[in-house]
């Protein structure tokens, strides 16, 4: 999912690169020409870096061993910065500890394996447009890949934008899923909200029944 937001990239930067095979399938489907694979562990970017050498491609890729995008030097050609598989909340310091995302409008591609909803109040919050939104699903679970670039734009989100973004758009049975999940999540937030407050909360009420909505057109 996360490869299908990166198209005519010229370097692309892998955050969390773990075994290489996202940023394989970049350079060999012309996505990117060169990657920078960065891992926080030494064994999963080791198996990248071998990956990459069965294939040949070794020329193509420059490997980190780093915490998010630390340490790298030339930035001026990156065009996508991807992370996938980490949570919410560390996806927000790996962008925020990486200015040159913002100083030259680098795409992001973010995939978070938890907290979306921090993920997106951050981006609206930091001066991000979120430009499209995909939901997936993979073994029973459901997720939203997030594509976005800085503008400068400030936002202050409501309930739903953080919850649902930009994935309003999907019609597909994993959008169903995805929007069924959250809309369970939020019914038990707005439910315990109620019991510990005496009265209903209006933004997580609002929230709620567009999302309802969302579930009846499909």
């Amino acid at each position: 999912m996360a490869a299908s937001f990166v198209d005519n990239g010229d370097t692309v930067c892998d955050v969390g690169c773990d075994h290489g095979k996202l940023s394989l399938y970049l350079v060999q489907r012309g996505k990117a020409r060169q990657v920078i694979a960065t891992d926080i562990n030494s064994q999963p970017l080791q198996k990248a870096v071998d990956l990459f050498a069965t294939h040949d491609l070794s020329h193509t890729a420059t490997f980190l061993l780093t915490d998010g995008l630390q340490g790298i030097e030339n930035t001026e050609n990156i065009t996508h910065v991807v992370i996938a598989g980490l949570g919410g909340h560390t996806m927000a310091q790996v962008i925020e500890n990486a200015p040159f995302i913002k100083e030259n409008r680098v795409q992001l591609v973010l995939l978070p394996a938890q907290s979306g909803y921090f993920v997106r109040r951050w981006l609206y919050e930091n001066g991000f447009s979120i430009n499209m939104e995909k939901t997936v699903t993979e073994k029973g679970k459901y997720y939203s890949c997030i594509s976005a670039v800085y503008t400068g734009e400030v936002k202050q989100p409501d309930i739903y934008d953080m919850y649902i973004g930009e994935s309003h758009t999907n019609t597909d049975s994993s959008a169903k899923g995805y929007f069924e999940m959250i809309l369970s999540q939020l019914e038990k937030k707005h439910t315990g909200i109620m019991i510990d407050t005496g009265t209903a909360d209006n933004g997580y009420a609002d929230a709620v029944e567009r999302i309802k909505q969302l579930i009846n057109k499909l």
